[in-house]
């Protein structure tokens, strides 16, 4: 009743959002939380994770059978030739049975008793609905933070494109100045060749990230279930908010969540019901059977149909095997020591990823405070550069330079910006945290 719960828990979650789903429209402006939305609704991975369960559920039931009888009708028609006879003298021949039987009747059987060894076999199939789950929640979750880091990516890459367009609009300025000078003859051809150079190569940056851009928005529309031409209306910004960054909390609290770790516990639960369905499998049992029929046959008329029964109790209790059972518990045995090896291992690579989201927030974190002074400094150089251009003191390429390292600084900062709410999620992806 439990595993049944949880699947139709998991489809009611899923029914719900893809109700609310059929209402939006593609040309709606997207959140990072309406992304999500859609893509654990949409997504095809998610569908077959529900029906990974549902067959899980299905095995359940079938293992449940056993707890019923088996009934079946059956119909016989047997023709035999020649018939054996006996003859008396006086009173004729006399046939010991009839050239055409028939028999019909329906029987059930049924284990009264086995020692709990059905009830293990369903025990060990309950075990199976429970990862099926926790694999869907795992999928879920990687889906999830796969979309964030898609969404956030292509804001990075519409807002770095912002900012080499700005770039180019400047060099381009640039260069009317310097043509102009070159007309009025207080420049030469060189500083427009390095000018147009700069140009070039600025342009050639942005090709480049409308490459990525339009490569990073395709993977959306995959994940989203979207059609290839819809555009994307993404909307939200790279905001600064504090962080916890205390090891021994976010460790606790990667602990209790993390799927993985469930899952491996599923592992040892499923081989430590596998050993006890092996240590029942010669389990005595207590079988009954019942028939009732109609057949010919009898004396002293052959022919006629008559009613009939059979009725047997039987027990079984298994002597030798060939070492089936002890091979079995050994098997399932070495799978319990597997899986208690295998949970250690996702403990330790838990612990491993929540340090490393800990340590790339922790160095985004600085990389933001150092880039609004390398801002400043390069606002205050390029301003000195072009006073200095103007005065005829620095040449053409010295107010290039400080032009460019005013645009990489920008870049930089907004690569910080990226880089930080990156590391904020994938903390959260690392301490096991849902983001819907």
């Amino acid at each position: 009743m439990k595993m049944n719960f949880l699947f139709k828990v998991n489809v009611l979650i899923l029914g719900i959002t893809c109700v609310s789903i059929a209402q939006v429209n593609y040309h709606d402006s997207l959140t990072v939380s309406d992304a999500v939305r859609i893509a654990l609704a949409e997504n095809p991975s998610l569908k077959q994770g529900v029906h990974e369960i549902a067959a899980s559920e299905a095995r359940v039931e079938q293992s449940k059978s056993s707890l019923y009888p088996n009934a079946a009708a059956t119909l016989n028609y047997t023709h035999l030739g020649p018939v054996a006879q006996l003859g008396f003298p006086g009173f004729g021949e006399f046939k010991l049975f009839p050239s055409d039987n028939y028999d019909e009747h329906i029987g059930a059987s049924v284990t009264l008793f086995d020692f709990e060894r059905r009830q293990k076999s369903i025990q060990l199939a309950q075990t199976q609905v429970q990862s099926a789950a926790d694999k869907l929640d795992l999928m879920k979750l990687d889906l999830s933070y796969q979309t964030i880091q898609t969404f956030y990516t292509i804001l990075f890459l519409q807002k770095s494109i912002q900012v080499q367009n700005d770039e180019i609009a400047t060099l381009r300025e640039h260069l009317l100045v310097t043509k102009k000078k070159v007309e009025a003859g207080t420049g030469t051809d060189f500083d427009v060749l390095t000018t147009e150079v700069r140009v070039a190569a600025a342009e050639n940056k942005r090709i480049s990230l409308e490459n990525s851009l339009m490569n990073a928005e395709t993977e959306m529309r995959r994940l989203l279930n979207f059609p290839p031409n819809v555009p994307l209306r993404l909307v939200g910004s790279f905001a600064e908010s504090p962080v916890s960054l205390n090891v021994d909390s976010l460790l606790n609290v990667a602990v209790r969540n993390r799927v993985e770790l469930k899952m491996a516990d599923d592992q040892i639960k499923t081989a430590i019901a596998q050993y006890k369905v092996a240590s029942a499998v010669n389990n005595p049992s207590v079988n009954l059977s019942l028939a009732y029929g109609f057949k010919n046959g009898y004396e002293p008329n052959i022919n006629a149909w008559r009613g009939n029964y059979v009725a047997a109790l039987q027990v079984q209790i298994p002597v030798f095997d060939g070492y089936r059972e002890n091979k079995m518990k050994d098997e399932a045995s070495e799978n319990v020591k597997a899986a208690e090896s295998y949970r250690e291992d996702v403990l330790e690579k838990i612990k491993s990823d929540v340090q490393i989201a800990i340590a790339d927030l922790r160095s985004s974190i600085e990389k933001l405070q150092t880039t609004d002074i390398t801002i400043q400094q390069a606002e205050s150089a390029l301003q000195l550069a072009r006073l200095r251009y103007q005065a005829g003191t620095v040449t053409n390429l010295d107010l290039l330079d400080s032009e460019t390292a005013l645009a990489e600084a920008r870049l930089m900062q907004l690569e910080a910006l990226y880089r930080f709410a990156i590391s904020r999620y994938e903390l959260g992806h690392a301490l096991g945290l849902k983001e819907w």
